[in-house]
């Protein structure tokens, strides 16, 4: 027999049966190959290690148990990414509150993602550029829930309009109408605070 992961021989216990015929094997092999993309998604969503953390875990065993209903009518990492997009939503429900109440500080060690990376910038630049960037986050934190789900995949996670569409069951051109609504709004929040 070969090794099998915690999480997978939780799979395992919590449906009974290995869904669709796949082996503890290809299973793992499809957490390895999406569980990073997953997580960071998640991340930005919550903004909460912790929280992000089991999320992914929730993700993958709601991917486990309904891997009967996946139809291969879109690739496997859209629709984990669409499960996961729909555990934040519920999540967000949940607290009450929405995943961008707690916005990470900019000098946070634990969110490199969201510091400058200038090879030597001057004090002044990094400090104008830091300000600039905290200026877009408090921007997209001011957008509705669909609008910053979509900012942060085109711009954060660079997916295609295409992608944001299938994660989010939505049409393309509702995408294009959202993402571009979403960038007047942050366009006319940076020009309030006077940086365009």
């Amino acid at each position: 027999m070969g090794t099998t992961t915690t999480l997978t021989t939780a799979l395992n216990v919590a449906s009974g049966v290995a869904a669709n015929a796949v082996s503890f094997g290809s299973f793992d092999e499809i957490m390895r190959q999406h569980q990073k993309r997953v997580f960071r998604v998640i991340l930005l969503l919550v903004k909460d290690r912790d929280a992000a953390d089991t999320l992914t875990q929730e993700c993958f065993l709601r991917a486990y148990q309904n891997l009967a209903s996946f139809r291969r009518e879109c690739r496997m990492d859209t629709w984990l990414l669409r499960i996961a997009v729909n555990l934040v939503r519920d999540h967000g429900k949940n607290r009450r509150a929405s995943f961008w109440r707690r916005l990470v500080g900019l000098g946070d060690r634990d969110s490199p993602e969201f510091q400058v990376r200038s090879p030597r910038p001057s004090p002044e630049s990094a400090l104008l550029a830091r300000a600039e960037l905290q200026a877009v986050w408090d921007g997209v934190g001011h957008l509705s829930r669909q609008q910053r789900e979509i900012f942060l995949l085109r711009f954060v996670e660079e997916m295609s309009l295409l992608e944001i569409a299938d994660i989010l069951g939505l049409k393309v051109g509702s995408v294009k109408a959202q993402l571009f609504r979403a960038l007047a709004n942050i366009r006319k929040h940076l020009k309030e605070k006077q940086w365009r």
